[in-house]
């Protein structure tokens, strides 16, 4: 990530970021943490405090360590009797605690107070696991008094979830009894929810995982496929900056659980960094120093293509940008269609990839598409033609005046008759429309 600049118009570099993770396994502390969820969780605290310029971060995980027992939560005791005290109203209220100055605050009275060179804004959110239970606490901090903007608050909500992401994950690797458990371990962690809607837009995406015969109706994420192999291709949708809209479809490379570890990855860091920028080129380079920066003995490369969408008048401004990833297609109303953006690098390898943006306004009856390769690289059985670029255009112009959610269960069932009703890879198509006045 790169630097940033603080509301006070000073910097905080993140080298110089303060991140203690204090994780413990509900199973047996020394499973997770040799796992290396001491040092993913460490590098998530520093992506928090960078995106928040604070120069103190962290996130903990305890389990029931965490939660309260007989009316008191219990906190790990490495920390100041402050933070611990913070720490402790935020599990037992369940609800995020946001302090501008600790100084005159009320709601720390009964805390002892930090030294106020060290400490004088704090901001923690709850870490809750799939039940809805508190499992943990992230939270930053400020050495001067400042208003946390509801945007800095969505930041750290967003990344709280990548942190129970991470342990889950990490938990089904040292636990699960079998691929096919696993795999559902995986999607319960990853699977966002449904597509938001967006006000004078359709939109909607159709998912397959590979090896499997049937689209995912509406369904986002990563998924399982044939056997319980968890496969690595995304979708997401969800509100940015400015009244703007993010779309991205993504791919990682391989399967298995460490190509969905890097799918929950690209999505959260995505959304967090989309509340403070919407420029799709920016956005894509942020990811891929979050990539770049994540530990992992298993490097993966990332395709992506993010589009930021915008009503304006006269009908909807889209910037795109693709890394890496295929080029989006764009219908107008009358049935013609056009590639749409430039190509650029992939993520997760380049420390400075080249990336583009392109802008086009999108009027009533224009669709915007954005697919996966598996869409055009699927093959016929009898002779392994691929799909290609050239019957995917021709389909899409065809589909007339149809909706966005037809559409997109269109292209789906286009390369799974063209490939025999069998999938070798993930599929995903997301449909953007511009409705008819």
């Amino acid at each position: 990530m790169p630097v940033t600049e603080r509301e006070s118009g000073s910097v905080v570099d993140p080298a110089d970021i303060v991140s203690d993770p204090t994780p413990m396994d509900p199973a047996g502390s020394t499973g997770l943490a040799s796992a290396g969820l001491t040092e993913s969780l460490g590098r998530l605290a520093m992506l928090a405090g960078t995106a928040l310029s604070a120069p103190r971060a962290s996130v903990m995980f305890a389990g029931t360590y965490l939660l309260p027992q007989n009316g008191a939560a219990r906190i790990d005791g490495r920390l100041s009797s402050f933070v611990r005290g913070l720490c402790t109203d935020v599990v037992r209220s369940q609800d995020k605690l946001i302090i501008g100055d600790v100084r005159v605050d009320s709601r720390v009275s009964g805390n002892s107070r930090p030294d106020p060179a060290s400490m004088l804004a704090w901001a923690g959110v709850p870490v809750h696991d799939q039940d809805d239970h508190v499992m943990g606490v992230l939270w930053v901090a400020d050495q001067v008094a400042r208003q946390w903007s509801a945007s800095d608050v969505s930041v750290l909500e967003t990344l709280a979830c990548l942190a129970w992401s991470e342990v889950s994950l990490r938990a089904a690797l040292a636990h699960s009894a079998g691929r096919a458990a696993l795999a559902r371990t995986l999607e319960e962690s990853l699977l966002p929810p449904r597509l938001p809607y967006i006000p004078g837009l359709q939109v909607a995406a159709r998912y397959a995982a590979g090896g499997t015969g049937a689209g995912a109706g509406g369904g986002v994420g990563a998924g399982a496929g044939a056997g319980g192999e968890v496969l690595g291709d995304f979708c997401d949708v969800f509100p940015s900056a400015n009244r703007t809209w993010g779309i991205v479809v993504g791919d990682v490379c391989g399967k298995g659980p460490a190509a969905a570890k890097r799918t929950a990855l690209a999505r959260y860091a995505l959304r967090a960094v989309a509340r403070r920028q919407t420029r799709p080129s920016l956005l894509l380079a942020g990811l891929n120093q979050v990539l770049l920066d994540w530990p992992t003995d298993d490097p993966r490369f990332l395709t992506a293509i993010y589009a930021a969408v915008r009503l304006v008048p006269g009908g909807t401004m889209v910037r795109i940008s693709s890394a890496g990833h295929p080029l989006a297609l764009v219908r107008t109303a009358n049935g013609r269609v056009h590639q749409f953006g430039r190509p650029g690098d992939l993520l997760g390898v380049l420390a400075r990839p080249e990336l583009h943006d392109s802008q086009r306004l999108l009027r009533s009856g224009d669709s915007l598409i954005l697919f996966s390769d598996g869409v055009t690289e699927a093959r016929r059985g009898a002779d392994r033609e691929l799909y290609g670029d050239e019957r995917l255009r021709r389909l899409v112009a065809g589909l007339d005046d149809l909706t966005a959610v037809a559409m997109a269960e269109a292209i789906q069932l286009a390369t799974l008759s063209f490939s025999d009703g069998r999938r070798s890879d993930d599929t995903v198509a997301l449909v953007m429309k511009v409705p008819r006045c």
